[in-house]
């Protein structure tokens, strides 16, 4: 492979002087090809020629000589091979009579043929190929005697014949005139050929010379392009191919400049969209180092740009975050799982003053010219952190407000409901009893929010223990089968194993599930049973619950899990609820290290499960670890 490409560089640099190696060789190649086609068809008819005329020969002396051998006519058949022999190429003729005797032979001397006389016999080689007389061998057949004969003087032998065998024939002839007259053609043929190969290289030349100059001034105005976009070069009008040239390098000037200033103008665009943005846009190369600080990131970090570009990320990082990063950026290099790349998550930040913040810190990763580079957009959530604060803190200070006197109101609307303090008239007992179910609503809305709350802050404290699933999944049901015939729906327990131990808090899964079976009878629809299923696999047990109504919208079923949320299908509100218990059921079951989901089909139900670790040795462990978890 090496040695076929390193032809290469033994041609010229120029495109003119490789234009004019190859068509010349070209040229000259026809030209020889033409010749050569032409010489090597004279010579096959002139070797055709000769066969043709020694096979005359032969029978014209065959039909003279035959009677004159009967007849013992010596002298009169050497008068008939003196005749013959003049005929050109004839070296001499030879003729032996059964017994190998010669009867007569002529051979040409200075050109002239003379009688020769011997008393010796010759023994006819009767075959079809001619013989050389200087080897005695058969002449060999090859494609060089086809392009140039050999100076040799060949012989054939033939039988006379008159009804039986008479006598035989030998001709001698020589090649060496056919020889030389080939050499000749072939020495023509190559002069014709030299002489057509320079006529065309001083014709192309000429043609080209042109052409070439031309080419050169375009190739000088495209390498200078770049510096003088917008201008125009000359068209050469003499080819299509180099009009069409000039007249592409004049269009692609123009389209370059219109580029050029829409490009300016986009840059100019995105430098001001990033120089007013309300988010710090920051990007970094595979080793951390900043590239482009934007003015929001200054005004969130309280550096100036020229005092962070060149310099490592890790400085805008507190401990331990900052002596982590690198080690963070090669991993993730190396194939690592990305932490941030990608998925985006809340940090901290440090600023010029040493003071720390949250910020929410979004990263991705991109290309420049082959290089990776890490695009962050920060954003400063410390506002954001002091209103949630004050927020929860209102909502606990609320919700711990009113428990109290909610739960006194409800008591004593019980008390009244009870008849303690005497009969009511029914008016006023269908008041009283509305007021008791409501006052029950806002407890159970307080008890949410509260429970939230603590979530929130970390503060919900779960007991982590070895607990009987099969039997809290059991007495749920027990306990919420009342909640269930509100709507005529029976809770129904299906396959499960004979028993099932896990690791959770044994006071929060009961809550777990009276909200799930409270949602899916609520959402039953037409139906009066929901399934509920324990299924046992991967170290975890699988607790389903199985409602069949009309199932969750494709629009709902991203924000089911959400605070506050609620199904729109027309009815919801008629259902009740705060739409906080599924946020809860979810923090819960996360907290306890398991999972939770759902599957639905739109007209076909819905199923909500959640998983728990089994009890092993190893989750025991885990959980004496871990007695307070946050969410």
């Amino acid at each position: 492979m090496g040695l076929a490409m390193n032809w290469r560089r033994y041609l010229p640099h120029r495109l003119s002087s490789q234009l004019l190696l190859f068509i010349g060789i070209a040229v000259t190649l026809a030209i020889l090809l033409v010749s050569t086609v032409f010489t090597y068809q004279s010579v096959k008819r002139e070797r055709a020629q000769i066969n043709e005329n020694i096979q005359f020969l032969v029978k014209n002396i065959e039909a003279v000589s035959a009677a004159l051998i009967l007849s013992k006519d010596v002298e009169a058949l050497e008068s008939v091979l003196l005749l013959n022999a003049k005929f050109p190429l004839v070296d001499g003729i030879l003729i032996v009579d059964t017994k190998n005797r010669v009867l007569s032979e002529v051979i040409k001397v200075d050109g002239f043929p003379e009688p020769l006389f011997t008393n010796k016999t010759t023994i006819p080689h009767l075959a079809e190929e001619a013989l050389d007389t200087a080897t005695g061998k058969t002449a060999e057949a090859n494609w060089k005697n086809d392009f140039l004969p050999p100076d040799v003087q060949l012989e054939n032998w033939y039988p006379i014949q008159a009804g039986s065998w008479l006598a035989s024939i030998r001709i001698r002839y020589s090649l060496t005139e056919l020889h030389d007259r080939t050499a000749r053609q072939w020495r023509h043929t190559l002069l014709y050929a030299m002489t057509a190969a320079l006529a065309n290289f001083f014709m192309l030349v000429l043609m080209l010379r042109t052409p070439m100059r031309v080419l050169q001034q375009t190739t000088a105005f495209a390498e200078h392009l770049s510096e003088h976009i917008g201008e125009q070069t000359t068209i050469y009008h003499g080819t299509q191919e180099f009009y069409a040239l000039g007249n592409a390098l004049n269009v692609l000037s123009v389209q370059l400049q219109y580029q050029r200033q829409t490009m300016d103008e986009q840059l100019a665009h995105t430098q001001a969209i990033l120089d007013n943005v309300v988010d710090g846009i920051i990007t970094i190369d595979s080793l951390g180092t900043i590239r482009s600080f934007n003015q929001a990131a200054s005004r969130i970090f309280g550096y100036v740009e020229d005092e962070v570009i060149a310099r490592n990320i890790r400085m805008l990082m507190p401990e331990p975050h900052r002596s982590a990063h690198d080690g963070y950026l090669k991993n993730y290099a190396d194939g690592g799982a990305a932490k941030i790349i990608g998925i985006g998550r809340e940090v901290e930040g440090m600023r010029k003053d040493g003071s720390l913040f949250a910020m929410d810190l979004a990263v991705s990763r991109a290309l420049d010219h082959d290089e990776l580079i890490y695009i962050g957009i920060v954003r400063d959530i410390s506002e954001r952190h002091r209103l949630d604060r004050l927020k929860s803190e209102f909502v606990s200070t609320v919700s711990h407000e009113l428990r109290t006197p909610l739960t006194s109101i409800h008591g004593s609307l019980k008390l009244l409901e009870g008849g303690v303090a005497g009969a009511l008239p029914d008016a006023a007992i269908k008041l009283v009893s509305l007021a008791q179910k409501n006052s029950q609503r806002l407890i159970l809305l307080t008890n949410d929010l509260l429970d939230m709350e603590k979530l929130a802050a970390g503060k919900m404290s779960l007991q982590l223990s070895q607990v009987d699933l099969l039997s809290i999944v059991k007495q749920s049901i027990l306990d919420n089968g009342g909640y269930g015939l509100n709507y005529q729906v029976q809770y129904v327990l299906g396959a499960h194993p004979q028993s099932c131990l896990v690791i959770a808090d044994a006071a929060r899964v009961p809550q777990i599930l009276a909200n799930l079976l409270s949602n899916a009878a609520k959402f039953s629809g037409d139906s009066h049973q929901v399934d509920i299923r324990i299924i046992l696999r991967d170290g975890k047990a699988r607790v389903q619950v199985e409602d069949h109504g009309p199932g969750i919208s494709n629009e709902f079923q991203g924000q089911i899990f959400g605070a506050f949320a609620q199904d729109n299908n027309g009815n919801t509100r008629q259902q009740g609820g705060t739409g906080l218990g599924l946020k809860i059921t979810k923090s819960l079951v996360i907290a306890m290290q398991g999972e939770i989901g759902f599957d639905t089909k739109i007209g076909n139900g819905s199923i909500f499960w959640f998983d728990l670790p089994l009890a092993t040795s190893e989750a025991k462990e885990q959980a004496e670890r871990r007695m307070d978890i946050a969410p």
